[in-house]
């Protein structure tokens, strides 16, 4: 190795290490030593104190840093600071760094538009963002589960959650979110996938010329800290679809990793306390989880998720709040 190509790291380090230098030196000659604590007065108007403002672009919901945190008083945008320790100067994170992970993890979880701004509880009588349990217990049930795990989760031992229920009922709003929750308040990665559009997506890696590959795709969510699945068994249910719905919840499974999930087909057994123990019966009125994943996969959900069904009519239909 030449001496100019030994020498450019060290280059490199240096210019970095420079300009977080002039960017500590600019702080302390103004007082910026670490964040002020904010003046109950001086909140940001445009996001209120959180540092982020929410939007959409044409199918996800997008986050961005508020002007009030693009420029870091204390790092000047560098990111990092510098920290004493005995006689040397260490380039450390700021503490602005963790917003701006927690910013891009809530980007990256590709959460759909609509639900940019859902959560779980409403800020105020005329906040449409907020879940609405309209007094059903199955519906409080079900919030009171998502909200125990804002309180609690821990993503290498926590259970993950099944919500099941007919359509309009709030099991997307749920999970979406817990996911914005996780990305934006913990900076925990995260990503939401619609089942037929997974299915759809990997169908197109088949075509020539296609710029992804089914294995790249499949590795993604089995590899994120905590995966949502929307709509679980609406697709055409045939061996290939369940083959690859079986790679990700098996391997999330044995890996430990969370897995969220929504569906409008009911267990066996919940079908069976509805309508009777009649399976001929149960069968013309309805289709099962089972019928739809199969046996071996609902199986592994029980053990990978606590089930939560929800029921009452569709808010869609009926302009229910």
């Amino acid at each position: 190795m030449n001496d100019e190509t030994s020498d450019k790291p060290r280059t490199i380090f240096s210019e970095v290490l420079a300009r977080v230098r002039a960017n500590a030196h600019k702080a302390a000659e103004r007082g910026w030593v670490k964040p002020a604590a904010v003046a109950t007065d001086a909140v940001c108007t445009r996001c209120t104190g959180t540092g982020y403002l929410m939007g959409r672009d044409a199918e996800y919901a997008r986050a961005r840093l508020c002007v009030c945190r693009e420029q870091c008083p204390v790092c000047n945008g560098a990111r990092y600071v510098l920290m004493q320790e005995g006689a040397y100067d260490v380039a450390t994170p700021c503490e602005c760094a963790g917003l701006v992970k927690r910013v891009s993890a809530f980007n990256d979880a590709q959460i759909p538009a609509g639900y940019a701004e859902k959560r779980l509880s409403a800020l105020g009588p005329g906040d449409v963002h907020g879940f609405s349990d309209r007094g059903l217990e199955s519906l409080k049930r079900a919030k009171a589960a998502v909200n125990r795990y804002r309180v609690s989760m821990v993503t290498d031992v926590e259970k993950g959650l099944l919500l099941i229920g007919g359509l309009g009922l709030g099991k997307t709003h749920l999970v979406c979110s817990l996911l914005s929750y996780f990305a934006l308040e913990r900076g925990i990665p995260c990503r939401f996938i619609d089942y037929s559009d997974l299915m759809a997506r990997i169908r197109a890696t088949f075509d020539d010329g296609s710029e992804e590959k089914q294995s790249v795709i499949i590795e993604a969510l089995v590899q994120t800290p905590v995966l949502a699945i929307d709509d679980l068994g609406k697709g055409q249910g045939t061996n290939w679809e369940l083959s690859i719905l079986d790679q990700i919840v098996t391997r999330r499974y044995n890996a430990r990793r969370i897995i969220l999930a929504t569906t409008n087909y009911l267990p066996e057994d919940q079908l069976d306390k509805r309508h009777g123990a009649d399976a001929r019966k149960r069968r013309d009125l309805s289709e099962a989880l089972e019928d739809r994943i199969g046996e071996r996969l609902a199986s592994r959900l029980r053990a990978a998720c606590d089930f939560h069904v929800l029921e009452g009519a569709d808010y869609r239909v009926h302009g229910l709040r």
